[in-house]
Formats: C-alpha cells, structure tokens, sequence
C-alpha cells in the first residue's frame, strides 16, 4: 500500500589534452561550489532510542505537526478551520481539499458561477481527496489550461464542492468555486451552492510552507495551521481513505502524513526492529506518498480499542540524511484505555 541521477569526455594531442584537462578541471570545481549534496550526517548511537506519546484524544479534533530531530510536537491545531490547501513550491499549482473532513468535490462543465445550482449534481460523481496526495489523484485535477510564468491560464470550469462535516459530524453544505488565472497568486471565486452572492480572494504562496490553507467560512487563508516546512517532519492527523472490498467506502482514518519537502518513508514487517542497522535501509523502497507510514499500524478490536501492529517497522529518511526506524507501541491512554494516543518508539540509525 505504499511510495525515487551523469557525466562524460574526449582527448586529441598532448597540447590540446592538457588545455581540455585544465578548463574542466576549472569547469567541475565552479560547478561543484554550484550543486553540493548534502554531507551524510553522523550516525547516532545504535543503542539509544526514543519514545514519544501524541495525545490526540478519543476525539481527534486536532492534528499534531512532530520533529524527529527533537523529539517534540512543533505546533497543533484543529483540522476543523479549513478548506483549502494550496501548494506553495514555485513550481507546483495544484489545490487540494481538506481530507480530514471527508470533503469531495465535482467538476462542472460550466462556466458560470451565477448558473450553477444543486441540480447540477444529480447524476454526477464527486470525487473525494486521498490522504496519499499524489498529483493522479488530485480531485481538482490540472484546473489550468496554458501555462507560461507566472501566468496559468484557468480553464473556468465551475467546481460544487461538499464541506464534509464539522467536529460534531455534521454535514456543512456545498459551495461553488472557479479557479481563475493564476499570476503570481492564486485567485478564487465562490459562493454558496444556490447563493448569486460572489467572493473573490487572492492566495499568494508562502516559500516557508509546504502549502497556504483556506476557509470558505472565514473567506480568507487561515495563517496558524502548518509550521515552517523546515521544522517538522510527521503530522498526526485524520483523512480520508477509500476502501474498495467488500464495496467503494471513503473513510476518515486516523494515522500519520509526513512532510513532502523533506521526508520519505517505507514499511517493512520482515525484519525485527530490535535488530535492524542502517545496512537494512533500501532506499529503494522509499515513498514519497505522504501516507507512506498511514494508519494500519493499529488493527481495530472488536469493542471499539486498537491494538498496534509489533511487526511493522517504518524506514524513515529526512532532508538532513538523517535515517530512522520507527515502530508504534501503543494506541491507548494507559489506565483509561481511550483511544487516540498513539505511542511510539525510534531510533536514529
């Protein structure tokens, strides 16, 4: 269930050689200075782990945004108080819905906000945000029709967009969106499904996040949700999940998305975790897919309590080339048993 380089030279007479020797020797160390990977950092000692304990709660109104360099929580805050999420990378364009609220949306083929209705979504299939984030399976899909920096040309299409639920679970109602140009900001404009009154808002990227967040309720871009992109590295987090046997049921799961700037990730249940060395890293099998680590390292009990898988370790590589292995230990609040405290272990290799 889960998701990563050249050179080249010729010679002709000693005279020639040795001037063609020295203007690329010249050449790689200008370059080098240009493109310097980063130095592999120290290994840690083998022998020292961490342990960590996120306090979500039975309720997981919160999502929780964690540094393994640190050991702690940078910042929470409720997954409630949005809607949008928009890439801020300068070359990425994509806008993604809110999947911890079971969001879902459907392209129109209308081109006019004032004409579009409820009705316009009989007989039609929304389709819903995966916490996977892959571009494929983006539910806006490429919203943009030409594209020329640091313009991309909208192709209009008006968007009905379901707001999941609030914390309580109830159903938040439907707005219609159009995506407009793009120049050097995003711009949207939306209203409620069978409202004519418009909002127009302007987006503009924020080069220290991984993306800028929205509220439909607010009209405006919410700042307090993602810290600086350098500072974390796992979110503890509720989205949607689509399962397809025994039928097609899009579900909200509770589990953890890493970073996209700087983490990749892979399970592994073949090896113990005790004994596993840095030589048992393949980064062959690393995955950039933000639910690389997921959800299902904790099986649902019958009586409504989670157990964690033992078996599952996760390989876990950051922006630092720092490696570790991590495996959860616990879902429950020890003496209570609620659920929504999952419990974990990792060493850095």
């Amino acid at each position: 269930m889960r998701d990563m380089e050249m050179q080249q030279m010729t010679n002709n007479g000693r005279q020639r050689t040795n001037g063609l020797l020295i203007c690329t020797l010249v050449l790689c160390l200008a370059l080098s200075s240009c493109f310097k990977e980063k130095p592999l950092a120290p290994p840690s000692n083998q022998n020292v782990g961490q342990t960590a304990t996120i306090e979500m709660g039975p309720s997981y109104q919160d999502q929780f945004f964690y540094s393994l360099a640190t050991n702690s929580v940078i910042s929470h805050n409720s997954h409630y108080i949005y809607d949008l999420m928009f890439d801020c990378d300068a070359y990425k364009f994509n806008v993604w819905l809110n999947t911890s609220k079971q969001m879902c949306v459907l392209r129109t083929d209308k081109t006019d906000l004032k004409t579009v209705t409820i009705n316009d979504t009989v007989g039609r299939d929304f389709k819903y945000e995966l916490g996977e984030y892959n571009v494929d399976s983006n539910s806006f899909g490429q919203w943009w029709s030409d594209s020329l920096a640091p313009l991309h040309l909208s192709k209009g299409k008006v968007y009905i967009i379901y707001l999941g639920v609030n914390a309580n679970g109830d159903p938040q109602g439907f707005v219609k969106m159009k995506l407009n140009d793009y120049n050097n900001a995003y711009s949207i404009s939306f209203a409620h499904v069978n409202d004519s009154a418009i909002t127009t808002s302007l987006i503009f990227k924020d080069e220290s996040r991984n993306y800028k967040y929205y509220s439909f309720d607010k009209k405006n871009t919410v700042e307090t949700i993602e810290p600086d992109k350098a500072l974390w590295d796992l979110c503890f987090t509720r989205y949607t999940y689509v399962f397809y046997e025994p039928y097609y049921l899009p579900y909200a799961v509770t589990g953890v998305l890493h970073n996209p700037a700087r983490v990749s990730a892979y399970l592994d249940s073949t090896v113990n975790f005790d004994s596993i060395k840095i030589k048992d890293f393949n980064f062959q099998r690393l995955q950039t897919r933000r639910d690389a680590i997921g959800y299902n390292w904790k099986p649902y009990e019958i009586g409504g309590t989670y157990t964690t898988n033992q078996k599952f370790t996760y390989f876990i590589k950051t922006d630092e080339n720092r490696f570790y292995k991590l495996h959860f230990i616990d879902f429950l609040r020890p003496v209570t048993l609620e659920n929504g405290y999952p419990n974990f272990e990792f060493y850095r290799l």
